[in-house]
């Protein structure tokens, strides 16, 4: 009887988890049935469609490549200035490289100064900074006297931290940069417990080879080179691509070019429009005659037509301005890559941009300065030099010069305008109102020393220097007096 309930049991068991499984299975096969459901109903809307999709309906691509990238960066100056203007603008001046900031020079001073000027180091890091924005990324290649292949480690680096191990002295043969469209990543760092977790451990770059046209392909290790990548978000290797956010608008801005080219090439030709009279008669029409006229007419230097049976009339040309065209999407361009109008034109138009603008832009390029060229690609450039030997170790400083310095015009400009202030306040005898020192200071902004020295020197320049120091001699002289006198009487 036990044996019994114990089989019963079980069956049921049995039946509720089949029971279970079979409404998991169900459950699992129509949510499949309702996705590929969905799935056929958006491609055939697509393909029925197409008009709903933006990307399709505009001829922009779904996914823009590398190659997509360099063509455009290659051929239309808008994207070129996109990917330029910011690199270009923060490399205007070039950073000081300092050990200390005292004037002597010391011997990593010495040396820097020496490396820069026979390798023009900063013009390299430039073009790396503008090459980068092409891509995801770009390298600078570091070319070493150790005499290995390019694929093996350079000693002095811990390839596990990237930190600088023992004393090694080698010397820097050449610099060479490379955009994204030469440039794969072929391993990288799998071990999870390694501070360089992820990183390129190994690059392949297709170069130019020795003979005329020719490519050939190497196998880089990562010590020999600088990675870099500006406007990095969830990654630590790819950057986001300058033309990215914005290459829609240069594919309209090319359109819109193109399309006036060829609007204005057809439209300085106006055309012609060849019609029968109402009554033509029996007059037949020789259109082999008329086709032979106009190729004359058009191609050739003859001005005239003869024509029987037919009048000829000239078709109005339709020629659009582009400008307000061309202008809406450049300032859509502009405003995404958060650079003022005027500026993103051009140095001439520059010229013209406010004050507010010119402060603004400027706070940015110093950001940019501060926050990614110094630890992104000056440091771990300059660290490279330093774990190769090439540089002696030492804690340097960089400095950027100051954006917003006033220029000779700018300093000419507020000289005059203090100047015609100070004779204003002479002529006009404020100094019975408030006295030099407190209209320097309170008015004209001079600090206290500054407002001391320009006394002073009035005061020396009409002589009445030397009388203030007697004076100041005598009262101190009685001063001393009177203490004697008091301590007689004491």
């Amino acid at each position: 009887m036990s044996k019994k309930k114990v089989a019963l049991k079980r069956s049921s068991e049995e039946t509720t988890i089949n029971k279970k499984i079979k409404k998991k299975y169900n459950t699992l096969m129509r949510n499949v049935r309702n996705t590929l459901s969905t799935t056929r109903s958006a491609l055939l809307n697509k393909l029925l469609n197409p008009g709903k999709d933006i990307n399709f309906e505009c001829g922009y691509p779904d996914v823009i490549d590398i190659a997509d990238y360099k063509l455009l960066y290659k051929r239309h100056g808008t994207a070129n200035r996109v990917v330029k203007l910011l690199p270009q603008e923060s490399w205007i001046m070039n950073p000081t490289i300092t050990e200390t900031e005292n004037e002597e020079e010391t011997t990593f001073e010495t040396e820097w100064k020496k490396l820069e000027n026979e390798k023009i180091l900063f013009a390299y890091l430039q073009r790396i900074d503008i090459l980068s924005g092409i891509g995801e990324f770009g390298v600078l290649l570091l070319g070493i006297n150790d005499g290995k292949e390019l694929r093996e480690p350079v000693e002095g680096i811990d390839l596990n931290t990237g930190e600088k191990t023992g004393e090694v002295s080698h010397k820097l043969l050449y610099l060479k940069p490379f955009d994204r469209s030469v440039v794969e990543i072929t391993k990288k760092n799998a071990d999870i417990t390694s501070p360089r977790y992820g990183m390129p451990e190994e690059y392949s770059i297709l170069l130019e080879g020795s003979g005329v046209n020719s490519t050939k392909t190497l196998v880089v290790n990562w010590t020999r080179l600088i990675h870099i990548a500006d406007d990095r978000e969830t990654s630590e290797i790819y950057g986001i691509p300058r033309m990215q956010s914005v290459y829609n608008r240069l594919l309209d801005i090319r359109k819109i070019l193109g399309g006036s080219g060829e609007m204005f090439w057809k439209g300085g030709f106006p055309g012609l429009s060849f019609e029968t009279q109402p009554e033509p008669g029996d007059t037949p029409i020789d259109t082999e005659s008329l086709k032979d006229q106009m190729e004359d007419y058009m191609n050739g230097l003859q001005r005239y037509l003869a024509t029987e049976g037919i009048s000829v009339k000239s078709l109005a040309p339709q020629v659009a301005d582009p400008k307000s065209h061309v202008e809406t999407n450049m300032r859509n361009i502009a405003i995404s890559k958060g650079i003022p109008y005027r500026i993103f034109l051009g140095t001439e138009e520059s010229k013209l941009a406010s004050t507010q603008d010119t402060k603004t832009w400027n706070k940015r390029l110093k950001a940019r300065q501060e926050k990614y060229i110094t630890p992104y690609v000056i440091r771990p450039f300059i660290d490279r030099l330093i774990a190769f030997g090439i540089l002696p170790e030492a804690e340097y400083i960089v400095t950027w010069p100051d954006l917003n310095a006033p220029s000779d015009e700018d300093i000419a400009t507020v000289a005059e305008k203090q100047t015609n202030a100070m004779s204003k306040y002479v002529a006009a005898s404020v100094d019975n109102l408030m006295s030099p020192f407190e209209y320097f200071t309170m008015i004209l902004k001079f600090s206290d020393e500054e407002a001391k020295a320009v006394e002073k020197g009035a005061l020396n320049w009409i002589g009445l220097e030397d009388v203030e120091e007697e004076e100041d001699e005598n009262n101190d002289n009685s001063s001393n007096d009177d203490d004697d006198s008091s301590n007689d009487d004491d």
